[in-house]
């Protein structure tokens, strides 16, 4: 994408996260892809109702240098740069604290996408709860370096949720079906039964997803079984991927 829309994008999504209530204060960040080895992101210490085109800021992502722009970079630039250095697919990165999804990071409680058939098309048959990690620190940055593998939206334990995207309307349209489920997910614990869909139906959604060119299988990726991936605690998934990437 070019600079000058690349930034219209940028400030057009970060103005909306502040809108739909996923952050306060200075909380949250986007990036946007510009190149093979170029991103614009959001700076920190910016409300994102503020943020401007002059704002932005062009970092590399081999290195993490900024390249250009007259602010400083936030904290957590390493798990977009994770995500961009894992998978050439990902054009865009949101991070954001949406209230009722973050809310399940902090009780420890995974978001449940088998709660319809059209989240499991859109965002696979888990969203993984990492383990707490001090944001942005080496811990976190290695969890997304191979959770960040298979799939495409991340709880964040005590922190918030991060999705990648083909674009930032993906990534963004991924971060709100994180929230919507997490809502439909706290409204049945509520009512005392959290029912989910039929296990038999799980394996003919995700070959719709894969058709759609979602997920790692589409991706011609080796991930380690379905089964594991769905029942395992997510340690033992990074575990399980380190092993294979290993091999």
């Amino acid at each position: 994408m070019e600079q000058p829309a690349a930034r219209r994008e940028l400030v057009k999504y970060s103005l909306r996260i502040w809108e739909r209530g996923w952050v306060a204060n200075h909380d949250g960040n986007l990036s946007l892809r510009l190149g093979r080895d170029r991103i614009l992101t959001t700076p920190t210490a910016f409300s994102k109702q503020e943020v401007t085109e002059e704002d932005l800021l062009v970092v590399e992502i081999s290195s993490g240098k900024v390249l250009s722009g007259r602010h400083r970079p936030f904290s957590e630039l390493g798990l977009h740069l994770e995500y961009f250095q894992t998978r050439k697919d990902v054009q865009a990165v949101v991070h954001a604290h949406p209230p009722t999804a973050s809310g399940f990071s902090v009780a420890g409680i995974e978001v449940e996408p088998r709660i319809t058939a059209e989240a499991v098309v859109s965002l696979g048959d888990r969203i993984p709860l990492a383990p707490l990690a001090p944001p942005g620190g080496l811990e976190a940055r290695t969890q997304i370096r191979y959770l960040g593998r298979l799939f495409d939206a991340l709880l964040l334990s005590n922190h918030g949720v991060i999705t990648c995207g083909d674009s930032l309307e993906q990534a963004y349209l991924r971060m709100e079906l994180v929230e919507h489920l997490a809502r439909m997910q706290q409204q049945a614990m509520l009512l005392g039964n959290l029912r989910l869909i039929p296990d038999a139906w799980v394996q003919d959604l995700l070959g719709k997803r894969k058709k759609a060119g979602l997920g790692p299988e589409a991706r011609g990726q080796k991930a380690p079984p379905r089964k594991d991936i769905s029942k395992l605690p997510v340690e033992d998934v990074i575990a399980a991927l380190v092993e294979q990437l290993k091999g």
